[in-house]
């Protein structure tokens, strides 16, 4: 069933990134990497809505923000929220 779960998830993250143009790297793990551009200013923006993302500038990716996946509510709030600050 977490399989299921994560599956659709990703399937979800992926298909609202691409409506809101967010370019991502595919995976098939229980997160997704998005380039965000400015990926401290947008952590902290979505921080300040609620919404817990991790930065990767210390892996060299200063424009990418990891997203773990979530259940359906928490996507949608995720990816609106994202919406809101980009």
């Amino acid at each position: 069933r977490s399989d299921a779960l994560n599956r659709a998830g990703l399937a979800q993250l992926a298909r609202g990134l691409t409506m809101l143009g967010v370019v991502h790297v595919p995976s098939k793990g229980n997160f997704l990497l998005i380039k965000v551009g400015n990926a401290a200013r947008v952590n902290t923006e979505l921080l300040q809505r609620g919404v817990i993302v991790r930065p990767v500038s210390n892996y060299g990716l200063p424009e990418f923000l990891r997203v773990s996946v979530g259940l359906e509510a928490q996507n949608t709030r995720f990816l609106e929220a994202l919406k809101a600050v980009l």
